[in-house]
Formats: C-alpha cells, sequence, structure tokens
C-alpha cells in the first residue's frame, strides 16, 4: 500500500471538515518557542492512501487561499512565517520518515537544514519558477532590533540556525537565499539528483543562464500530470491539450479562482 502525505499550513478561511490532532511541535523562531497544532486528515484513491498534515498556528491561519504565501520578504513577520513553517515541515520529516521528500521551490526548500543528521530523508526539489527564489534583501528590513546587530546574526536567530549553516547552505550572491538550500543540500547528500524542472527547456535554460543551478549533473524534466493517453499523433496532442485546459478551468472555479487559461 503507498503512501502519500501531503504537508499544508492551515489557511483561515478554509473549513477543512472533519480532522484528527496529529500532535503538538514545539519550535523556536526568532527566540520564542511556537507551538503548532498538527492535524490529519486522511482518504484513499485507487489504492493509494493520501494524508493530510495540516498545520495549525496563527502565523498561518491569518493567511488565505487566496493569498497562501505572505510578501514581501523585507517583513519580519513574513520571514518568522517561513521559519515556522520550514521547521515544522522538517520535524514531520523526523516524524514520519517518508521514502521521498517533494519540495516545490523555495518555501519549504530550508526544511532538511533542520533535520538531524540520523534521519535524513532524500529530496527532490521542483522548480515551477526559479525567478522566486525567496531572496531576502537585508538592508530593507524595518525592525529596530535588525538595524542594532549584523544581519547574519539576525537571521539565525529568526531561523533558529547557526550563522555558518546560513553562510554555507542560504547565503547566494550575498544574499540569504532560501531556494539554494535546498540545491545545496542536494549537492552534498545526493551527489546532485534530485532537482527538477515543470519541462525540459526550463531545466536547460536554468543549468544555461542560472549560476545557482552549476555543477548539478542536470535537471530532470518532469512531464505535467495527465491521464495516460494512446499515441494518437496530433490527434492525441490536441486531446491532451484540451483535458489541460479543461482541468486548470476545474481546478480554478474550485479554488475560487478567476478563470485564467493562460
Amino acid at each position: 500500500e503507498g503512501i502519500l502525505s501531503l504537508v499544508h499550513p492551515m489557511f483561515g478561511d478554509v473549513d477543512y471538515g472533519e480532522k484528527e490532532l496529529y500532535k503538538d511541535f514545539e519550535i523556536v523562531v526568532d527566540g520564542k518557542v511556537q507551538v503548532v497544532k498538527v492535524y490529519k486528515i486522511e482518504s484513499e484513491l485507487k489504492g493509494l492512501r493520501r494524508v493530510w498534515y495540516l498545520l495549525g498556528h496563527e502565523m498561518f491561519e491569518e493567511r488565505s487561499r487566496r493569498q497562501p504565501y505572505p510578501a514581501p520578504l523585507t517583513k519580519l513577520r513574513v520571514l518568522r512565517y517561513f521559519s515556522l513553517w520550514n521547521q515544522a515541515v522538517a520535524a514531520l520529516l523526523e516524524d514520519l520518515q517518508p521514502d521521498v521528500y517533494h519540495c516545490m521551490d523555495y518555501h519549504a526548500a530550508v526544511a532538511p537544514l533542520y533535520v538531524s543528521q540520523n534521519a535524513q530523508v532524500p529530496t527532490i526539489l521542483v522548480l515551477h519558477n526559479a525567478d522566486y527564489m525567496g531572496v531576502l534583501e537585508t538592508d530593507f528590513i524595518n525592525d529596530r532590533f535588525w538595524k542594532t546587530v549584523p544581519a547574519l546574526r539576525r537571521l539565525s536567530l529568526v531561523f533558529n540556525l547557526k550563522r555558518s549553516t546560513i553562510r554555507q547552505y542560504a547565503s547566494f550572491e550575498g544574499r540569504f537565499n532560501m531556494l539554494r538550500a535546498g540545491v545545496e543540500y542536494i549537492k552534498e547528500m545526493q551527489g546532485g539528483h534530485g532537482v527538477c524542472a515543470v519541462s525540459e527547456n526550463y531545466g536547460v535554460e536554468l543549468k544555461r543562464e542560472r549560476t545557482m543551478f552549476s555543477g548539478l549533473p542536470g535537471i530532470l524534466a518532469l512531464d505535467n500530470a495527465t491521464d495516460p493517453a494512446d499515441d494518437a499523433g496530433r490527434m492525441g496532442i490536441d486531446t491532451l491539450k484540451k483535458r489541460r485546459f479543461e482541468a486548470k478551468a476545474g481546478l480554478q472555479a474550485h479554488c475560487g479562482l478567476d478563470r485564467d487559461p493562460d
């Protein structure tokens, strides 16, 4: 029996229905202990057991499904949000010990840095748009305490990481960069194997134009998930494109988003 574990912050405007309290995690963010309540919802589809782990905390519940990610990264509360999220994901990785950690973009790419040495999990980092790297411009952070101490020391406190760890894994071109944490972790622990892009052309573009991805043996292209179909030439391609647009429109309607085929 396969198990797909999905982790996501709980948004304040979503009714999650009946859910089970899984456990509490105590996480240190910016020098203070924060309690994250983890809830669990289970379902099954075609023999695949799906388990949602929903992270409950006031910082997550301030968000909505229309604006799931806080911005900009020049606000201290946004940094605390991502610190809390990444540490909660890491706690679940240690607790669940999945076969693979599937990380999408930068949002939870720092999580592997919190996992203890004897509980490391193979990681796949999937890049949808590497222009958004979780880059932090520390000079623009409006915080009185931030102005009185070195930025690296302040980041260390907010993210509950050693300064040497941030310097080695999460700094790129002189700035704090959450995506680089995932890339460097994969380079060190997996020989660079495990970074993927949503298309072959995009993977080639990243390798050619982005120095962050230099040194990787390659960036694997992942096809968009669609129903299997026999190769029917041009007709088959047109059918798949039609299904793709229909599926996208259905998902946008389900999530309450404006319909946009692009």
